[in-house]
């Protein structure tokens, strides 16, 4: 073997060498895995980080450990949790990421989000969450018939059809609806109510910051028109003084463009189908099929008043969660941009049809 080979092979061996030392793996007692991690605001420069990382020890006195640092940096946060807890901090096992009200209308919550979802260390898969209040308080509050905060916190978010706060938003969504001209995101607020932790409203973004908080209800409305199949049961109060819980089994929507971009105008046809499962009126036995058909009639106005109303909200604001205006952009040839979403859904008129069929009455007929 010539000289020149030889010295080659030394220069590999010794920089495998040094790789095998910089990477040399933490034993498992050595690392805490984080499970939460929460925002909230301190000042224009600088925010509370405040991170839920289970214990392993069985002699630890705490199931979930809470620690908070001051930082303008996540990475940096991270770091000093590090030396608070003597052990490498890890986001593999993140899973929920809480967001202040007040961070959330500062304009920082992309910044965040962008950083972490750039992280090869965790998934797109992480759910999001507004807090009323303060994040840190929810984390470090006691639940005393919860084992963990974290898995508490994490099944609350999870998507179920018997909750109105779906479409649940996780990192993947919220940065496909913030970097997309015409989707706004949405996020589920969730709130302390004495010893529990309630899913109370969705909030709206605009631009880089929270607009506005909207209601349960209108969290279904924004899925209903989305076209999503299955959709959570609804209360409803009609004109007449009917009160029912309609369970919804399925949902079908068609949305007609007028394809105009200077005077907007769309045809939103909606079909639902469910089961009536509680009922408190005038007419309980719903013997006659007049009776269910009049109560439909009901209901369609009910429902289509609702979601005019929600539209009307979100005309006055600007902000479009739902994706109307992408019914006008398919048909627009020129460039697109958030600008134009903003001017479309300002301009932007409708008629809301809705056909719904009552298929029984449960244990009520």
């Amino acid at each position: 073997m010539t000289r020149k080979k030889i010295s080659i092979l030394l220069i590999v061996m010794v920089i495998l060498g040094g790789c095998n030392l910089r990477e040399k793996k933490v034993p498992i007692e050595g690392i805490d895995m984080v499970g939460i991690l929460a925002f909230d605001f301190e000042s224009d420069a600088t925010f509370k980080l405040t991170a839920a990382i289970p214990q392993k020890s069985k002699d630890s006195n705490q199931i979930t450990q809470i620690y908070t640092t001051s930082t303008d940096l996540v990475t940096d946060g991270v770091v000093k949790i590090e030396q608070e807890t003597e052990k490498k901090v890890v986001l593999n096992q993140l899973r929920v990421i809480l967001l202040s009200e007040e961070f959330a209308t500062s304009g920082r919550v992309e910044e965040v989000i962008k950083h972490l979802y750039r992280n090869t260390q965790i998934g797109n898969e992480i759910l999001m969450a507004i807090v009323k209040g303060s994040a840190e308080e929810l984390l470090r509050q006691d639940y005393p018939d919860k084992a963990s905060i974290i898995n508490y916190v994490s099944d609350l978010l999870q998507p179920s059809v018997n909750l109105a706060f779906n479409p649940n938003t996780n990192i993947h969504d919220f940065m496909y609806t913030q970097t997309n001209p015409n989707f706004d995101p949405i996020i589920p607020v969730i709130e302390m109510k004495k010893e529990k932790v309630e899913l109370t409203g969705v909030a709206l973004f605009k631009d880089k910051n929270m607009k506005t908080i909207l209601t349960p209800d209108d969290a279904l409305f924004i899925q209903a028109i989305q076209g999503k199949r299955k959709l959570a049961p609804i209360n409803l109060t009609t004109k007449e003084g009917d009160r029912l819980l309609l369970d919804f089994i399925d949902n079908n929507v068609k949305i007609i463009s007028n394809k105009s971009l200077k005077s907007p105008r769309l045809k939103i046809l909606l079909n639902v189908e469910g089961t009536m499962t509680e009922f408190k009126g005038k007419e309980e036995s719903f013997k006659h099929p007049d009776s269910i058909q009049r109560l439909e009639k009901e209901v369609e106005k009910e429902l289509e008043d609702k979601i005019n109303t929600l539209l009307m909200e979100l005309k006055q604001l600007q902000v479009d969660p739902i994706g109307l205006t992408e019914n006008v952009r398919r048909h627009h040839r020129g460039k697109w941009d958030t600008e134009l979403t903003r001017e479309t859904i300002s301009k932007m008129k409708w008629d809301i049809k809705v056909d719904v069929s009552i298929l029984s009455t449960g244990i009520l007929n």
